[in-house]
């Protein structure tokens, strides 16, 4: 009876290591999962908002339509990337310091097609389970800098209108480097970096 007793020990000391990985990989993917699809809901709800004239003057203000005599219930354009406040994830956003530049946190390559988004890559120090918004407008029209970022210090030379009339397109791309729980316990530095984007045509 001992006898046995010590083989499920030793056989329980086997194999519940084995097990309790499996699990923990299991719920980490799960997470990842919906990490990944709460990322592509934020981002179709941010390009929805960013279609809209309303939002013409500023991705971090309220729109202008809440200031009208029967105020509309729209919170600023980058509060839609708080769809992943619920798994911990930090949202940030910054204008940019040049019209036609990204954000410090990225890198614009344009595409060979100027009517369609380039790609965006995360630069510099960069921290896991922190969503990074990029906005930006394709604009086709003539002497307009493409792509147009949202740059307040810009205003002067042009314009203060973060994006232009004329049916453009917006694009809502949002990036998080995400850091498996399982991968940390173990002490191994790997990181997976989510993307989501979006393409809208304004409407205005």
């Amino acid at each position: 009876m001992k006898s046995r007793k010590g083989q499920a020990l030793v056989e329980f000391a086997l194999v519940a290591p084995v097990v309790l990985l499996m699990i923990g990989a299991t719920v980490d993917m799960g997470r990842g999962l919906l990490m990944y699809g709460l990322l592509q809901g934020a981002s179709r709800d941010t390009a929805r908002q960013a279609a809209l004239v309303y939002y013409s003057g500023s991705n971090t203000l309220a729109p202008d339509c809440t200031a009208l005599a029967a105020p509309c219930g729209l919170s600023n354009l980058v509060n839609g990337a708080h769809l992943l406040d619920a798994l911990g994830a930090t949202v940030v956003y910054q204008d940019s310091t040049a019209i036609s530049s990204p954000p410090t946190y990225g890198t614009y390559a344009a595409n060979a097609d100027p009517t369609q988004p380039g790609t965006i890559a995360l630069t510099g120090s960069i921290n896991p389970n922190t969503v990074y918004v990029f906005i930006y407008e394709l604009d086709s029209a003539p002497g307009n800098p493409s792509p147009r970022w949202s740059c307040p210090t810009c205003a002067a030379a042009n314009g203060a209108a973060v994006r232009t009339g004329g049916h453009q397109r917006a694009v809502v791309d949002l990036k998080v480097r995400w850091q498996p729980v399982m991968a940390k316990f173990l002490g191994i530095p790997t990181a997976i970096t989510f993307d989501s984007q979006t393409v809208i045509r304004m409407e205005y």
